[in-house]
């Protein structure tokens, strides 16, 4: 009977940790009757590839021709190999493919941590708690999210000690396939060093173990990688060849080491704050905890973390950067700051030390209210602006008054803008969610009943975007010549620098951004009184269209449609040549 009664005691920890987690999901659902996504890094990029891999594997091969004047190939595809990223996008609708994925992963997380946890002998409430602050922590979880799971998992086959089961094998064969060899390419010799840390004194490291784990990993990891693989070796350079690191000076560089370590640099002068300070408030007191635990294990956890920080200080040092950049191949495309993603194992592992230890006694007061308030505003964080925005009746106001609520925000003046937020509001009648419209949604942000509109103007005719994104247009069946391109052809870097020379030369920070790294492939047109696009090159590159958000005025433009669809910021122009 006990048994039983522990099971259930057990069920219903979970239950509460996994509803805390669903709460990212229903808090934007059940207020705006949709759910919120940072778009950046993600409806921007990483979802549009996903929807051509999958339209791909749904035998419209010719959808990789949207992008950039067709040059792009299909090896040029991250995940194109990855099995959770083709069955799911190829069988499913994208936003229920997203959706579905980002749940997942952060299942895999919190299952993964919280039998490392368990492993570690910590208490069950314990796990389960850092468990969901875990998977909560990830950052771009559709990259980064298998990759960040496999680690504690891989660290507990490695501590616990035992030969590898079949199960086991194949669970290390299916993160493999699914893992980023650019995001992931750390996890190996993190997992090495941090099983040698957690190995007890009593305990002979199985190397054998960690080989056949690195192996199975490392066989699969480049198997579903294999085409970056050839499009490093075979294919024409990339873009990212031709990388010039800037170095910072030496006084911001060592602020971010000092920051970076008690994870306090996001949210000091920074408008969006309230995105970094879960993380904030949940790493600080840990570090600040474990620096005085006089506990051998704290202090080496704490070692690798300062060294990984440290190794990127190194690195952004003006002579090492001076090598890098007179490098050529691999090492100017190498990119050590992700290996910072997989911190948050780090700091769980701290916070398991810490519970574990009598440290715990004197502070259990401070760091358990900081945690579970941590835990909660992860869940919040990303829908704190669009669902502040809606409630507030933003869209209802002039642009004028937007404006002005614009730069107190971004200027940090927040007692402005609560005056002026008042202010603007009297007398106005609140909108219900079926007028919900914001940019970090899937509706909001690909736009799909006004670019409809555009398709059935433009049919199979390449174009050019200005002020919007064109990877909208690619979302929505539209061939263009621009875009974001974490991997293309240097050839075609140097062909669209034409389109958009005198455009650059109008804001040194974007040109340095294009020439040094460029996988922004834009106009980067943000005032539509300085537009210096090149039309003859965005014709001779293929565009026929221009898709903008302004109204321009160019004799090389014929209007199509001005507020297209009824849509205020939406005009068609067509290019004549």
């Amino acid at each position: 009977m006990s048994y039983f009664y522990i099971k259930k005691e057990e069920i219903k920890v979970h239950l509460i940790f996994l509803l805390i987690l669903s709460l990212n999901y229903l808090i934007p659902y059940f207020s705006v009757g949709q759910l919120i996504v940072n778009p950046h890094d993600i409806l921007d990029h990483e979802v549009v590839f996903n929807n051509i891999i999958g339209r791909i594997y749904r035998g419209e091969t010719d959808s990789i021709a949207l992008f950039l004047s067709g040059e792009i190939k299909w090896y040029f595809l991250r995940k194109v190999l990855q099995p959770l990223t083709f069955l799911l996008y190829g069988f499913l609708e994208t936003e229920v493919a997203f959706w579905l994925t980002d749940i997942l992963i952060k299942l895999i997380c919190y299952v993964c941590f919280f039998k490392l946890s368990r492993k570690l002998h910590c208490s069950y409430f314990n796990s389960a708690l850092i468990a969901s602050v875990f998977a909560s922590s990830i950052l771009f979880s559709i990259s980064n999210g298998v990759g960040l799971a496999v680690l504690p998992y891989a660290i507990y086959l490695i501590i616990k000690n035992k030969n590898l089961s079949l199960k086991h094998f194949c669970f290390l064969a299916l993160f493999g396939l699914n893992m980023d060899l650019a995001y992931d390419m750390f996890v190996i010799p993190l997992a090495f060093l941090l099983t040698l840390i957690l190995c007890t004194k009593y305990q002979t490291y199985n190397f054998k173990l960690f080989i056949k784990v690195a192996t199975v990993l490392i066989f699969f990891i480049l198997l579903s990688n294999s085409n970056l693989i050839y499009a490093q070796i075979f294919s024409e350079p990339s873009h990212r060849t031709a990388y010039f690191y800037e170095t910072l000076d030496l006084i911001n560089n060592f602020y971010n080491l000092i920051g970076n370590f008690f994870a306090i640099t996001g949210i000091i002068g920074n408008a969006y704050f309230f995105h970094h300070l879960p993380f904030t408030l949940y790493i600080f007191p840990i570090i600040l905890i474990s620096l005085f635990s006089k506990n051998k294990i704290s202090y080496l956890l704490l070692l690798v973390i300062f060294l990984i920080l440290f190794v990127d200080f190194v690195i952004n040092l003006e002579f090492v950067n001076s090598l890098r950049n007179n490098s050529e191949g691999l090492i100017t495309t190498l990119s050590w700051g992700n290996i910072k993603l997989k911190l948050p194992v780090l700091y769980g592992l701290l916070f398991i030390n810490i519970v574990k230890s009598e440290t715990i006694k004197k502070t259990k007061y401070l760091i358990y209210p900081l945690v579970f308030l941590s835990l909660i505003t992860f869940q919040a964080r990303i829908s704190i602006v669009p669902l502040g925005k809606h409630f507030l009746s933003f869209n209802t106001l002039n642009v004028e008054q937007k404006k002005q609520l614009r730069e107190s925000f971004h200027s940090q003046k927040y007692s402005l803008l609560i005056k002026n937020i008042i202010k603007f509001n009297e007398n106005k009648a609140k909108y219900s969610y079926e007028h919900f419209k914001s940019k970090y949604t899937f509706k909001g942000y690909y736009d799909y009943k006004n670019y409809k509109y555009i398709k059935s103007l433009v049919n199979n005719s390449r174009t050019i975007s200005i002020g919007l994104d064109p990877m909208v247009a690619v979302m929505n069946n539209i061939k263009v010549i621009d875009g974001y391109h974490p991997l293309y052809p240097l050839s075609y870097k140097i062909k669209f620098r034409k389109v958009i020379e005198k455009q650059l030369d109008y804001y040194q920070d974007i040109k340095k951004y294009y020439d040094f790294y460029g996988s922004r492939v834009y106009t980067f047109v943000v005032d539509p009184k300085i537009n210096k696009i090149n039309y003859l090159e965005a014709g001779l590159l293929g565009a026929e269209y221009v898709i903008s958000k302004y109204s321009i005025s160019n004799q090389m433009l014929q209007s199509i449609c001005e507020k297209c669809n009824d849509s205020p910021e939406l005009f068609l122009y067509k290019i004549k040549i």
